[in-house]
């Protein structure tokens, strides 16, 4: 009892300086305050047993109290009133949640449960929530004469606080789906309820803040170790381990395209080119059972869980990749990892080759003048790095110039260049852009973030990265009718693929269809068919024709080069900067500067591709 005795003030103390504190009450409970948070969220361990999902939930709260309330002495009872008032003296209202097991005649598999009038607008914004984050879920509002509480258990307000609306009293009962009728517990339907339960939570507290309290949101950003534990960043540090044993691209690129090209054309454009691959340096079995045995399922923080959940689904696909590569199971793999061609996607690209095709070839076809090699494009990023390194002078990689690689590439942040490529002067900016100002900036900003996939690539990300890409060619005036002609045709060739059709086949209908040069029509072939069959290509048109749409609804582009993301991330990426995990990004592309930018407002007059055709 005395030990009990002095567990009070020190909590009160805390609150008043504002100091992280965790209690354990022996063989009744614990009290954890990760932080000192207008906010306190309650479960009540039934008699019939700890529920496993209400008890991760409130594990993964920054301030909460899991408890039980049988036995004659109940202090925690008389504590709760007395820490919720004190926290609504730092900060001026507080915010009590308590969440129980709905019973059987619950018809909804959540309620939220609310008495005052002042609490309505945010168990409205938490159902809002849950249904964005779960539509399955079927959530209601009962708004009810008595305090919420579960049936038979004592108030754990003083009631005059909740009459001054000092503090505000939400319940949450949970109907228990994700257990069978033998009561077996169901992982995936459970994680349903927890990760969009505690989703809801996390952007409630936010709102809650913003509305009710003296605080500033702003003052509860968290430093990344005073939430997210040492065990979620060693499953990161696993994940990059196993991400960073290949190199996706390198692996799947041939090594002697040049060497083909030269084959094919020999064979008078006939006989299908045999390409040659790197060895592949991993056993693919091994890197998905180190994948499955990294227990993910452990991490309580349920944006942080669906984040690693997702890298390891795409390195588990990639791995499939790889295991298959020359084979027509590739293809298969590269379905699920970079998706298929829809039917608009693919109307449209015909319908911009139609468009530029009409141009009379005199205005089409203008004679390029100057071309550069390989070392002076080369040095031309160089001074692009140079550029970008007076914003931080932490920016640093290095520019490759080597043989055994088609074209231009940029893998882990360094710029790769084959011996044999050739650009015009005209389009070499645009490039640089693309490459440089694009892909090695979310490079650089990703591997600012505390998780390395946003320097690796979230699942799914080259889709807005190339689209960002070819919008930086827009803004610098080097996205010339040629290019896109090559973006469309590279949908058209992903197509003609899928549909069963040989390498000497696409070649032929890119070349004789739709007249693209005998050399570029392999190399649009070639990127295709690489591997076994490769649909990647069609994420720069995609991607291209999503950021238009971005812009026109006046979203932020600066947030986009804060790592290799997709578009449906920035909510994660948006909580994630509000909770203080994620940093803006740090490096800031030339052309998101002046003059560049001026052209942005073009965009926001036009939501079409076709205006971009010089006709």
């Amino acid at each position: 009892m005395e030990f009990k005795d002095k567990i009070l003030p020190q909590l009160l103390r805390a609150i008043k300086n504002r100091t992280p504190i965790h209690k354990q009450i022996p063989n009744k409970g614990k009290i954890i305050f990760n932080k000192i948070v207008p906010y306190l969220f309650i479960y009540r361990v039934p008699e019939s047993g700890k529920d496993r999902v209400l008890s991760e939930l409130t594990k993964s709260e920054l301030a909460s109290v899991i408890f039980l309330p049988n036995g004659g002495d109940d202090q925690i009872i008389q504590w709760i009133p007395k820490l919720t008032s004190a926290l609504a003296d730092e900060f001026g209202t507080c915010l009590l949640i308590e969440v129980w097991n709905a019973p059987i005649d619950q018809d909804t598999d959540i309620a939220i449960h609310l008495s005052q009038k002042n609490a309505l607008v945010l168990a409205e914004y938490l159902k809002k929530n849950i249904e964005t984050e779960a539509p399955e879920l079927l959530v209601e509002l009962k708004k009810e004469t008595k305090l919420p509480r579960p049936s038979r258990l004592p108030l754990l307000v003083n009631t005059d606080d909740t009459k001054s609306n000092i503090v505000l009293s939400l319940g949450i009962s949970v109907r228990k789906t994700y257990e069978d009728t033998s009561g077996v517990h169901l992982p995936l339907l459970a994680r349903v309820f927890r990760e969009s339960l505690a989703k809801g939570l996390s952007r409630l507290f936010f709102e809650f803040v913003r509305l009710y309290t003296t605080a500033k949101a702003t003052e509860f950003k968290m430093k990344g170790q005073e939430k997210l534990y040492s065990e979620i960043y060693e499953i990161d540090r696993a994940l990059a381990k196993e991400s960073q044993k290949f190199d996706f691209l390198l692996l799947i690129t041939p090594t002697n395209s040049h060497e083909a090209w030269l084959q094919f054309k020999k064979d008078k454009f006939r006989k299908t080119p045999i390409f040659h691959y790197r060895p592949i340096p991993i056993d693919p079995d091994i890197v998905k059972r180190n994948l499955y045995n990294l227990r993910i399922e452990d991490i309580y923080d349920p944006t942080i869980a669906y984040l690693f959940r997702d890298k390891r689904r795409e390195l588990d696909d990639m791995m499939t990749m790889l295991a298959s590569r020359g084979t027509s199971d590739f293809k298969y793999g590269s379905l699920m990892v970079f998706g298929n061609v829809d039917e608009q996607l693919y109307e449209l690209a015909k319908a911009v080759l139609t468009a530029i095709d009409s141009i009379a070839q005199t205005d089409r076809q203008k004679p390029e003048e100057e071309y550069l090699d390989a070392k002076a494009f080369a040095q031309l990023a160089e001074e692009e790095i140079s550029f970008l390194q007076q914003q931080s002078p932490t920016f640093k990689t290095s520019v490759r110039v080597r043989d055994d690689i088609a074209g231009v590439m940029v893998n882990h942040g360094v710029l790769n260049i084959s011996k044999q490529y050739r650009i015009s002067k005209r389009r070499a900016l645009a490039l640089i852009q693309h490459e440089v100002g694009t892909h090695i900036i979310t490079y650089f900003n990703g591997k600012e973030q505390p998780f390395s996939f946003f320097r690796l690539g979230v699942p799914g990300y080259e889709q807005l990265q190339e689209g960002l890409a070819v919008l930086a060619e827009y803004l610098v005036g080097g996205l010339t009718n040629e290019r896109l002609r090559i973006l469309a045709g590279r949908v058209i060739a992903v197509q003609h693929m899928l549909l069963g059709h040989s390498f000497v086949e696409t070649f032929d209908m890119l070349h004789e269809e739709y007249g693209f040069s005998t050399n570029t029509s392999f190399t649009m072939t070639m990127r295709v068919y690489r591997s076994g069959g490769l649909t990647k290509d069609t994420a720069y048109l995609q991607g291209f024709k999503e950021l238009i749409q971005y812009i026109q609804e006046g979203k932020d582009l600066n947030l986009l080069t804060i790592g290799k993301i997709r578009e449906d991330y920035l909510p994660i990426v948006h909580d994630l900067i509000q909770r203080g995990v994620l940093r803006p990004p740090r490096i800031k592309p030339r052309y998101l500067h002046e003059p560049y930018t001026e052209k942005l407002k073009d965009l926001t007059q036009f939501a079409s591709i076709f205006k971009m055709i010089n006709y």
